[in-house]
């Protein structure tokens, strides 16, 4: 009997994700595409489903873990793992499938499977929102506005997006349907683009929907309450993130042109959607467990937003009482606004203000992003480099930096700035 390498990733044996433009990744945190014989990028619009998984490259990283070795590109796990923090890797490794009550969580990593059961899937980067921590990748937003200061949009989209219905990966659906047991939904902003509603009512028509489970990112801009009762009611099981990075002033600055009035109103629906669909006599019997919708906030730490982060736990906590939990994501891209890369005496009073705070089940992740925050040592020439990368995009929106800065903060970083200004590359 082969013993289970230690190291081993069950992530290849069960599908791959791909970006807006079609390249595809063995996972969205992987640094690097796959790629074919000559090293050229696959692309969803060109490659089938099928053959994309079946290729040497996916083979060879398959072949990687078997043999325990630590794949370069998944070098972002490592890191997390390194520091104590709950790696993408261990937690597909502790939860087996998808986390699915009803799967047995067995997957042969000794063979080479033929068909993705699970897709982190991109199929179109429309959004209505431009977040910091995003980019023109992931949000037409971000296109738009590049284009215009720019002119040109920022991020090469040589076969149009992934999702083209000219694309292998629209008109191939039929094939990759039925072997789906998880579908990731990211966007751009998935309630925003209408690809998304055509094929949710095809897995529900074709009766694929019963045995997926689906989860779905979504920036809480938008609701429609009749998409989430139709997924409900058919999806085996289906969890909504709701990307909140922040709160009123931080929020508006992070996630542009998003209003937090407007989202805090939307947390509120959530909760009492769930609370009116998810017990007593709203039971669907098509599932075998009542409780089938899982809502849970998504807060990705950077080190603008790091005291915001309690006030989004405090809020959950007495607020949403139905939302299952809250993800403490960190920011690694980019770099400027990693909390890693602030300077030693910001990292000290951040240090100190979560200490004072009770985190309960989050403690082990927030310990772990601490050791994160304090992995590297980021020099004052460093970190002025890294806060002016704000200002080009401040002049272009009309914001400032400094007028959403944490009060707390001020005291430490007015010797990074040039008379609270912002250098940039644009004329005010």
């Amino acid at each position: 009997m082969i013993n289970k390498p230690e190291n081993l990733c069950l992530i290849p044996w069960l599908g791959f994700s791909n970006n807006p433009n079609g390249v595809a990744q063995p996972c969205c945190i992987y640094k690097g595409n796959i790629k074919d014989e000559l090293g050229n990028d696959l692309y969803v619009q060109k490659t089938a489903v099928k053959d994309i998984f079946a290729s040497d490259y996916m083979q060879n990283l398959r072949q990687a873990f078997r043999e325990n070795k630590k794949p370069v590109g998944c070098e972002t796990c490592w890191k997390d793992e390194a520091n104590g923090y709950r790696s993408k890797r261990m937690i597909y490794s502790e939860n087996g499938f998808f986390t699915d009550p009803n799967y047995d969580g067995q997957v042969d990593w000794k063979e080479e499977p033929e068909f993705p059961q699970e897709y982190q899937m991109i199929i179109n980067n429309s959004c209505n929102l431009k977040c910091r921590s995003c980019g023109p990748s992931h949000s037409s937003l971000w296109q738009q506005e590049n284009v215009k200061f720019d002119g040109n949009s920022g991020f090469d989209m040589p076969f149009k997006q992934a999702g083209d219905k000219q694309g292998e990966l629209w008109n191939t659906r039929h094939e990759w349907y039925p072997h789906l047991r998880h579908l990731e939904v990211v966007g751009g902003e998935p309630m925003f683009i209408k690809q998304w509603h055509k094929v949710f009512d095809e897995l529900i028509e074709l009766g694929h929907s019963k045995n997926i489970t689906l989860d779905m990112s979504s920036n809480c801009t938008i609701i429609i309450p009749e998409l989430l009762l139709k997924l409900k009611r058919n999806f085996r099981r289906v969890g909504i993130g709701l990307s909140v990075d922040g709160t009123e002033d931080i929020y508006e600055y992070l996630r542009h042109p998003g209003k937090w009035d407007e989202v805090y109103s939307n947390m509120k629906f959530y909760n009492d959607f769930h609370v009116e669909n998810c017990t007593g006599d709203h039971q669907v019997l098509l599932h075998p467990y009542n409780d089938n919708l899982n809502i849970q906030v998504t807060y990705t730490i950077g080190w603008l937003n790091a005291l915001d982060l309690i006030k989004i736990h405090k809020l959950v906590k007495k607020e949403f009482p139905r939302f299952k939990k809250i993800w403490n994501n960190i920011i690694h891209w980019p770099e400027f606004m990693s909390i890693n890369n602030a300077p030693e005496e910001l990292k000290i009073l951040i240090s100190h203000e979560w200490g004072s705070y009770d985190w309960g089940e989050y403690e082990n992740d927030i310990n772990a992003i601490e050791d994160f925050m304090f992995s590297t040592v980021t020099s004052p020439e460093e970190f002025k480099r890294h806060y002016g990368q704000f200002g080009t995009v401040d002049t272009k929106r009309n914001e400032n930096l400094w007028n959403v800065m944490p009060e707390k903060y001020k005291p430490l970083l007015e010797k990074y700035t040039h008379n609270r200004e912002i250098i940039t590359n644009y004329e005010k």
